[in-house]
């Protein structure tokens, strides 16, 4: 009787075990299908048909009238032209921050020309700027420039790691030494966006506003 009863919980067992396998076009049942496969928006393809994505909904996402709702793919706009999400803008538009500051277009060898450009940033709003200067410079600044921006940064002097001693990156700008006294926040805007010398341009990695902040932060380190 129990080397029967131990056979059927083996033979039940191992039935569940292999009901968990997953492979080929059987890949089990999924608890939150729509966590497993994210959906991958296609920003110039339209999807109009609002059942689509069905099988993969567990919400359903109210459309833009309020009436019913849509499945997971749909990502059309019946309100524009060929019900794209996305417009072109009107002829000889330029597109602004939030802060209505264009584009920054100087060219990289212009750095006398962008070193007399004046910073959008309000006085007013000084001693918040410095503060929020201060957090960012810290991010992107300090392991390079050092805390004061006396070229001791981590990456400048080198430093100890699980034992190994890391080798020092020469070059760093001492940003409090002589040559860099009257630089402007233009100047030291203008490298941050497109990097000179040994330091690479780091426009693509923080805001045109933040960019302008850590420029008055490194000012103020100079005094």
């Amino acid at each position: 009787m129990h080397l029967t009863k131990r056979l059927f919980m083996g033979v039940a067992v191992a039935a569940i075990l292999t009901a968990c396998g997953a492979g080929g076009d059987d890949q089990g049942t999924e608890y939150a299908p729509n966590m497993y496969h994210s959906v991958a928006y296609e920003p110039y393809s339209q999807i109009t048909d609002k059942d689509a994505g069905r099988w993969l909904t567990s919400i359903e996402f109210s459309n833009e009238d309020g009436n019913g709702g849509h499945a997971e793919f749909y990502n059309s706009n019946p309100y524009n032209p060929f019900r794209m999400n996305l417009r072109m803008p009107p002829p000889n538009t330029v597109s602004r921050n939030k802060s209505g500051v264009l584009p920054y277009r100087v060219p990289k060898d212009s750095l006398e020309i962008a070193a007399k450009r004046v910073s959008p940033l309000d006085t007013a709003m000084n001693k918040a700027i410095l503060a929020e200067g201060k957090v960012l410079y810290e991010i992107y600044c300090d392991h390079c420039h050092g805390a004061k921006g006396e070229a001791d940064g981590k990456v400048a002097t080198g430093a100890t790691y699980n034992g190994n001693q890391l080798s020092a990156y020469a070059g760093v700008a001492n940003l409090k030494g002589s040559a860099y006294q009257n630089i402007t926040e233009g100047h030291i805007f203008h490298v941050i966006t497109m990097g000179k010398g040994l330091m690479q341009g780091h426009g693509s990695q923080i805001a045109t506003d933040d960019r302008w902040k850590i420029a008055r932060y490194v000012k103020s380190l100079q005094k």
